[in-house]
């Protein structure tokens, strides 16, 4: 199955997450105005979701999403991992946001 959602996340950064799925994550595209540092490691995010279970809590995405930014030194502007988190779940869930 494949899923979209965006939402506008506190601070107004707008965060779009588009997934594809069976009960499992087989590919995650995570975009929006946010930034990181260092910006090549966007897809290094985007590898540990890879496999997640799509019935995971947001806690234990945050946690999954969490660990390589504390394992790479990402800095996150203007999202966080429980942003992250929230908006794919709600991909998942088959909610598309505002």
């Amino acid at each position: 199955m494949d899923g979209y959602a965006r939402q506008k996340v506190p601070g107004g950064k707008l965060l779009a997450v588009k997934v594809r799925y069976a009960d499992r994550i087989q590919e995650i595209k995570i975009t929006g105005d946010f930034f990181l540092y260092p910006e090549d490691k966007l897809s290094d995010i985007e590898a540990a979701l890879f496999d997640a279970p799509v019935d995971a809590t947001e806690q234990s995405i945050a946690e999954r999403i969490r660990k390589i930014v504390d394992l790479d030194k990402i800095e996150l502007i203007g999202v966080t991992p429980e942003a992250i988190a929230s908006t794919i779940k709600m991909a998942v869930m088959g909610r598309t946001g505002a």
